[in-house]
């Protein structure tokens, strides 16, 4: 008999213990991110409009290219990487963003300028199970290759849905119209410390190993999200 009622305990203790390990679902939010995929960027401008009307704007926030850079130009491994932007709580998503970032490979300041999609908060907000866990593809995620290549791509925010869904690409336009670059051009006198230390880190590296540029880096990423792990996932809602 005593056997029968412990036997009984855990059957009712199991299901709870199950529903009390089971991660919860987060309250929405949503982040983004800015980088490069063999390049060094420094992020200068990043805005954010609903509906005609800035609805989010901070400079200085995101932008790099990851670690260990030196080993991925020797290895041709092109992917994504860099810096998470500042908290946007409580801020609408999106239908048009602008990004400026200066790239050290090119000495170029490039603007990014794109529309989202219109179903980008449905897309946002949509929960997936996965591996028992939850998860949203709540971060906007915006690069730039060397040649003034962009792409704009959604990602997982806890880095397990993959792959990756590309939202647009198309090549930037470069700045023409900064007031620091008339007064301080980019490579000369501003950035100039640090594109020194670039190249003197990274530049025999890209004689070496040259890199592509322009619309050359669209069919290479294409590559790469094919490449992604496909994560087993189901929609919840």
């Amino acid at each position: 008999m005593m056997f029968k009622r412990w036997m009984w305990i855990l059957g009712m203790l199991c299901p709870l213990l199950a529903c009390a390990t089971e991660t919860p679902i987060k309250p929405f939010s949503w982040r983004y991110g800015t980088g490069s995929n063999i390049d060094k960027t420094t992020n200068t401008k990043t805005e954010f409009y609903r509906g005609g009307e800035l609805v989010y704007a901070d400079r200085l926030a995101g932008g790099g290219a990851g670690g260990l850079l030196a080993d991925r130009i020797k290895g041709h491994r092109y992917y994504w990487a860099g810096g998470g932007g500042l908290p946007t709580d409580g801020v609408p998503i999106p239908d048009k963003a602008v990004i400026e970032m200066v790239s050290l490979y090119d000495r170029k300041r490039y603007r990014i300028k794109v529309n989202l999609p219109a179903d980008l908060e449905q897309q946002m907000r949509q929960v997936y199970a996965v591996e028992g866990r939850y998860d949203r593809r709540n971060r906007l995620y915006f690069g730039l290759a060397p040649g003034g290549y962009f792409e704009v791509v959604l990602t997982g925010g806890g880095l397990r849905l993959s792959p990756d869904l590309l939202l647009t690409r198309g090549i930037a336009e470069e700045v023409t119209d900064d007031w620091r670059d008339k007064k301080y051009p980019i490579g000369t006198s501003q950035y100039v410390v640090t594109i020194r230390n670039f190249d003197k880190e990274y530049g025999e590296l890209f004689k070496q190993y040259p890199v592509p540029l322009g619309m050359d880096w669209a069919p290479i990423m294409d590559s790469y999200r094919a490449k992604q792990p496909k994560t087993d996932i189901k929609p919840i809602n």
